[in-house]
């Protein structure tokens, strides 16, 4: 930060560089362990965020216990906050309750800023829940379909805004947008458009974050032990007529989110072998017979009568499946 080019880096605290540091070595470890791919820069189109936290505080005298908080920042009630070495920011949310925080992270989606930080506080998870075991089959035409037969859909709103958003890429598919290489700057109709685009994708990914969400946390309310087949989504998704409705149902992010709520509401995701035959065979006499993903009314061929939607049946066999198919989450 000597030489004149560096001057800029003196406005902001040192938190942000030694924060995007620890980021960087957190992201080579991953690398040398290939749980991760080689790490890539930012750009400025996507994934602006930072990181500030307190580093210093008020430290006791030799023979005085520790202060409490002093290496936090106390956030009161209202729309204002301060953040460790940054000016005092206006809320669009208000805080309701005095609490307090070290770490502070910024991000931007489209157009809009947003501060995260982290509270100490231990969430207890019920000891009761109504269903014991659910089976829960993820589907292209239904998002979920559980066994106690309750069904969520992805709501209408996720296709009217997929079809605003084609349309406005279709009216502006003709417009230059800027090229570094030979040096062609965005105009500034490029870079509305840009922002436009930003929303529209940000306001498609928030229906889809909200619904499964509240999804996830419905069923981990109701049932002890969830069920869910091990899909291969990356297989799915190599399939062009499968993989933009495998993408807009979310399938691993469901998975992702039951998982990560055990320990919030008590529960234990158990996934089902990918190869059980759980929409090939009959819930009653476990007849297996062909399907394809056209049919979506399971009649069993063996003739005991069981004629039910094609996911039900999938979710009741999910629920029933033998121990031998099945491992933890």
């Amino acid at each position: 930060m000597q030489r004149p080019e560096y001057a800029w880096m003196r406005l902001y605290p040192s938190t942000v560089y030694q924060s995007a540091f620890m980021d960087l070595k957190d992201a080579f470890s991953r690398w040398r362990k290939g749980l991760a791919e080689f790490p890539k820069k930012k750009t400025k189109k996507k994934g602006d965020s930072f990181t500030v936290y307190k580093t210093a505080g008020i430290y006791p005298s030799i023979g005085e216990s520790p202060l409490p908080f002093t290496n936090r920042v106390v956030i009161n009630v209202g729309k204002l906050i301060k953040l460790p070495g940054l000016k005092e920011l206006r809320l669009k949310e208000r805080i309701d309750f005095i609490c307090s925080s070290q770490t502070f992270s910024v991000s931007r989606t489209a157009d809009k800023w947003f501060v995260s930080f982290m509270l100490d506080a231990q969430k207890i998870p019920p000891i009761f829940h109504r269903i014991e075991t659910i089976g829960l089959d993820l589907g292209v035409k239904t998002l979920a379909t559980c066994s106690d037969g309750t069904k969520y859909d992805m709501p209408i709103t996720t296709k009217k805004a997929k079809i605003k958003l084609g349309k406005l890429q279709w009216r502006n598919r003709k417009k230059v947008l800027g090229n570094k290489k030979p040096r062609i700057k965005a105009s500034n109709n490029a870079l509305k458009y840009y922002t436009k685009l930003a929303r529209l994708h940000a306001h498609i990914a928030n229906i889809r974050l909200d619904t499964t969400q509240k999804m996830t946390t419905d069923i981990s309310r109701k049932a002890a032990v969830i069920r869910i087949e091990d899909l291969n989504v990356s297989g799915m998704i190599a399939n062009h007529k499968l993989a933009q409705a495998v993408s807009n149902n979310c399938f691993y992010e469901i998975r992702r989110q039951l998982t990560y709520k055990q320990a919030h509401y008590g529960t234990k995701v158990e996934l089902i072998d990918r190869w059980y035959p759980s929409s090939k065979m009959c819930c009653k006499c476990h007849h297996i017979q062909p399907m394809s993903l056209s049919e979506r009314i399971f009649i069993c061929s063996a003739g005991c009568g069981n004629i039910r939607d094609r996911d039900k049946n999938a979710s009741v066999n999910l629920e029933n499946a033998p121990i031998n198919k099945i491992r933890l989450a």
